[in-house]
């Protein structure tokens, strides 16, 4: 009986050491739970960051094409704003007459501004290869006496002489629109045969105004 009883008493002190070893060991039920979430989680966050560089960079091309969209219409802006173009008017002046002070009107290219051309004109001129007559350029009334330049080979001073003159804004005269021949003296001026003006225009843009009101 004793025996009995000493193995009974190990058997149940055996059993409560197995019950206490297996009530130490963790579920994985329980714990791979958290580790999952925890996995998950991680994958999600990475997962967010990825699509937020993307974003990011969709966004920093978008900025770019606009950019350069931007860039290319006040390039295109420009473009048509001004415009190369060859537009030439020939006047015969033989038989002509402009009274002293007075003037003829030749061109105007109101609304637009001429940015590049020249006046070619043959005219009365003295002894010394300087003629009366006057090229007027600006936006009349507002109008300067062109510088004249003498083209020596075609002249015949004393007679009639050839001069060039460029029209491109500069100086006192910012804005040309309009180009006349004036007669500064107090004689009339009468043209003789083969006397010529002839203008030529290279270059125009569109001007915010007319002509000036002063």
């Amino acid at each position: 009986m004793q025996n009995i009883k000493k193995y009974s008493v190990a058997a149940i002190l055996t059993l409560s050491a197995i019950a206490g070893i297996f009530s130490n060991i963790p579920l994985s039920s329980a714990h791979d739970t958290p580790i999952m979430a925890n996995v998950a989680l991680a994958y999600a966050q990475e997962a967010n960051e990825t699509t937020s560089m993307t974003n990011l960079t969709q966004t920093e091309e978008e900025e770019e094409e606009h950019a350069t969209e931007d860039s290319h219409s006040a390039e295109e802006k420009e473009y048509n704003e001004t415009s190369t173009v060859r537009d030439s008017v020939t006047e015969l002046l033989q038989d002509k007459v402009i009274p002293g002070g007075d003037f003829i009107h030749l061109y105007d290219s109101t609304p637009y501004h001429i940015l590049n051309g020249h006046v070619a004109l043959k005219a009365p001129c003295e002894d010394d290869s300087i003629t009366p007559v006057q090229v007027l350029i600006g936006s009349a009334p507002n109008m300067t006496a062109a510088t004249l330049e003498n083209v020596a080979p075609l002249s015949t001073p004393g007679e009639q002489c050839l001069y060039h003159a460029d029209l491109i804004p500069g100086g006192n005269v910012t804005i040309i629109t309009d180009i006349a021949l004036s007669n500064p003296t107090e004689e009339d001026i009468e043209f003789p045969p083969t006397s010529t003006v002839v203008i030529g225009i290279n270059e125009i843009t569109k001007g915010e105004h007319g002509h000036s009101e002063k």
